[in-house]
């Protein structure tokens, strides 16, 4: 599967999910760590667009992987 088709279900995974914050974290961060660059800025474009940011925040994840706190 490449990086866009990832993309497209990392959308639809968040939508799914955004009724419950905790949830919508989980899927968040799994998805940043799976995307870069190009892919990454577009899914947090996206996230901001659609107002999901308004219950979550976003995930900075550094180089390892690991949630930056």
């Amino acid at each position: 599967m490449d990086k866009s088709s990832f993309l497209n279900y990392y959308k639809t995974i968040l939508e799914k999910v955004s009724f419950d914050k905790r949830l919508l974290e989980k899927e968040y961060k799994k998805a940043k760590e799976l995307l870069e660059g190009p892919e990454a800025r577009d899914l947090d474009y996206w996230v901001k667009s659609q107002g999901l940011l308004r219950r979550t925040d976003p995930v900075p994840i550094d180089k390892n992987n690991s949630r930056v706190t």
